[in-house]
């Protein structure tokens, strides 16, 4: 996550603790998969890592936990997510991880540093992805590889029974555009990796159903509060979220219902040293 572009962690919810237990959420749902993904492209204990938009330090601690010899530097601009970072992984890692609050766009790190580099929920905001996969691209090693986990809107949730969300959906990709993010951003992730110098590119999805995971994996991505949020900015209107609310509690009180959710893991390998 990252205060630039259309996220801001402090202001994206009506709470800021439910704000963060969402972001934990977003890691417990599908962490097993998206590790298992991360090794088959490449990534192994020993490694250098990055952790591009770290975070309150959920991902972090999973990353300590899956690599037990490597050291991660996790960079976090937003200060509330990193100071909230700071505090959870305090006793977490035996001072393997880096905290840095800074931009990813501009790490100031040294050249040709790191053997892997993850960035989770990250590209969907920020104006200039292919940027930021630059700095990325500098900081890696001559065959250091980047994989970017990102959601696409159109993409994100199937249920049973069906959830209108059509019309916020398409409200909310509007303010994030005007935000500078991309709620699409998921169908463009080869191409900016492409754009940026990358090779050898290939892309994975993860998907979490709640048939195998339950259903109560996915009860805190339920939250209305980013949307709820908007309305009391003025930027939604009340009436333009009154069948996404109606359709929401028809899901929720469902005895049968049923929840698909896709994360999309691209990764793109640095072979191209010459990069302007």
């Amino acid at each position: 996550m990252t205060a630039e572009g259309s996220y801001k962690a402090n202001t994206y919810n009506l709470e800021f603790e439910q704000e963060i237990q969402r972001l934990k959420a977003q890691v417990l749902l599908s962490w097993k998969k998206e590790a298992r993904t991360l090794k088959w492209f490449g990534l192994a204990d020993g490694m250098n890592v990055l952790e591009a938009g770290s975070g309150p330090g959920f991902f972090t601690e999973k990353l300590l936990e899956l690599l037990p010899n490597s050291s991660i530097t996790a960079v976090e601009i937003d200060p509330s997510l990193h100071e909230k970072a700071v505090e959870y992984l305090q006793d977490k890692g035996g001072g393997r991880v880096n905290r840095i609050q800074m931009s990813i766009a501009n790490t100031g790190l040294d050249d040709n540093t790191f053997d892997f580099a993850i960035a989770r929920l990250l590209f969907v905001h920020l104006p200039e992805p292919v940027a930021a996969a630059r700095e990325i691209f500098r900081i890696l090693k001559p065959g250091g590889k980047l994989v970017i986990v990102d959601s696409d809107a159109d993409l994100f949730w199937l249920t049973t029974p069906p959830w209108s969300v059509e019309i916020v959906r398409e409200k909310f990709k509007q303010v994030m555009s005007s935000r500078g993010g991309d709620l699409s951003v998921g169908r463009n992730l080869c191409r900016i990796l492409k754009e940026a110098g990358f090779g050898s590119i290939d892309l994975e999805a993860v998907v979490s159903h709640s048939d195998i995971i339950g259903i109560e994996a996915f009860e805190p991505l339920l939250d209305s509060g980013p949307i709820l949020q908007l309305v009391k900015q003025g930027l939604i209107s009340e009436s333009e979220i009154a069948s996404y609310l109606v359709s929401r509690d028809e899901f929720v009180a469902a005895g049968d219902r049923l929840m698909m959710s896709f994360w999309l893991m691209a990764c793109g390998e640095k072979i191209n040293q010459n990069l302007a």
